[in-house]
């Protein structure tokens, strides 16, 4: 099965819509990784799924490690490169489609040395995906800010945030979490939650996905939150109301999807440049119309987002002065 019907696949059993010979090319190709497809996987949100994406990922690694690397005819070698860079690509989508969270390449993490940098300090068009220097991560919305050092180093980990964000805190009962968001502080020890605070807005609202979160102004504790509950700050009148509420849709917007279907490299460029402010070029303008079928959550870097497509169709990239990328690689 070629990378293209592969991911095709993939896609459409994680979205659970695979008919009965679609999913029998699937355990067909799954069981020549030396693996049996479990019933219960066909829904990837169900441990069975995760563990299945768990074993492809260790079958696929095994094949890149047996992959020869002996010193024989370099006709040999070069094919045995390309099965590599193969199986690679299919590594990749198949991370991808999970939906587990890996990071494919290293995450937004802030430069060592620069203390108080902050990301999307400006208007932006997409969501951007941060890990903290404790590991923690958080999907900061489109034309928010964030400002936080390059290590927590004393008593607190602490952050200032202005606009809106998702948290997913790790955990460190010696070292608290706290937000700070005009007037209020949120403070947890390890939790998952959203927060809107944007400047000039009436109303500060926190809601709780997991754990337990204490929202104070000053002194003064307004409120903690468990799970599926939200509170509510008036800026004007400083009252704060308690409410309960389905999180998980408060925080919707970080899915903020890029489906690409049969479209050109070209148009995923384009979409590319504008979505992350970098100028693309091709090095052989063949490449440009070959169709490439593939999706993102929307919080990828750039350099995830490159790497996937780049391994897809056998092309490599490079970035220099930070905004300009040229694609390398034959046409289709």
């Amino acid at each position: 099965m070629d990378e293209q019907n592969l991911y095709v696949l993939l896609q459409k059993y994680r979205q659970g819509i695979c008919n009965a010979e679609e999913l029998h090319a699937l355990e067909s190709w799954y069981a020549s990784l030396g693996h049996d497809l479990p019933d219960e996987a066909i829904d990837p949100q169900s441990e069975a799924g995760r563990q299945l994406t768990q074993q492809q990922l260790q079958a696929l690694r095994a094949k890149l490690s047996a992959a020869p690397h002996s010193s024989g005819m370099k006709a040999v070698k070069t094919a045995a490169w390309k099965k590599m860079l193969r199986y690679a690509a299919i590594l990749a989508m198949v991370l991808l489609l999970a939906g587990l969270g890996y990071r494919i390449l290293k995450p937004d993490v802030l430069p060592a040395g620069k203390s108080g940098n902050r990301y999307a300090d400006r208007q932006t068009d997409f969501n951007r995906h941060i890990t903290l220097p404790d590991g923690s991560t958080v999907i900061l919305h489109a034309g928010s800010k964030l400002v936080f050092p390059d290590r927590f180093n004393t008593a607190v980990r602490e952050v200032t945030l202005s606009g809106e964000a998702y948290f997913d805190i790790r955990p460190d009962s010696l070292k608290p979490f706290m937000i700070n968001t005009g007037r209020l502080k949120t403070t947890v020890l390890g939790t998952a939650f959203n927060i809107s605070a944007y400047p000039g807005q009436e109303e500060i609202t926190v809601s709780v996905t997991r754990g337990k979160v204490k929202v104070e102004e000053g002194s003064k504790v307004l409120a903690v939150l468990t799970p599926d509950q939200q509170m509510v700050y008036n800026t004007k009148n400083a009252a704060a109301i308690q409410q309960a509420v389905n999180a998980m849709a408060k925080a919707s917007w970080t899915t903020t999807d890029m489906v690409f279907e049969n479209a050109t490299f070209e148009t995923i460029a384009n979409t590319l440049s504008k979505r992350y402010e970098v100028n693309i070029q091709f090095s052989d303008d063949a490449l440009k119309q070959c169709p490439i079928r593939v999706s993102f959550a929307g919080t990828e870097s750039l350099e995830e987002v490159l790497d996937v497509i780049c391994a897809v169709r056998n092309a490599t990239y490079k970035i220099e002065n930070g905004h300009d990328v040229l694609i390398k690689g034959k046409g289709c």
